[in-house]
């Protein structure tokens, strides 16, 4: 590819590669929280984050009660 394109010609084609793959992650994360937001929303049972308390609980967004623990149940 180096002899086809000569250096500045493969390293713009991996900057462009780059920049494409920076652009579709963006993209993805944009969908991903896009949707998110929808079902928190609509209060779909089973989604998470959805939880019977609401967003004035203190707790919300927090493990609750969690703890650690070493052993096997």
């Amino acid at each position: 590819m180096l002899t086809k394109f000569g250096f500045l010609g493969t390293a713009g084609l991996v900057l462009a590669v780059l920049v494409i793959m920076i652009l579709a992650g963006w993209a993805l994360a944009t969908v991903v929280w896009l949707i998110r937001r929808r079902t928190e929303d609509t209060g779909a049972p089973g989604t998470p984050g959805t939880t019977a308390s609401g967003p004035d609980d203190p707790g919300h967004g927090e493990l609750g009660g969690f703890t650690w623990r070493d052993e096997d149940p």
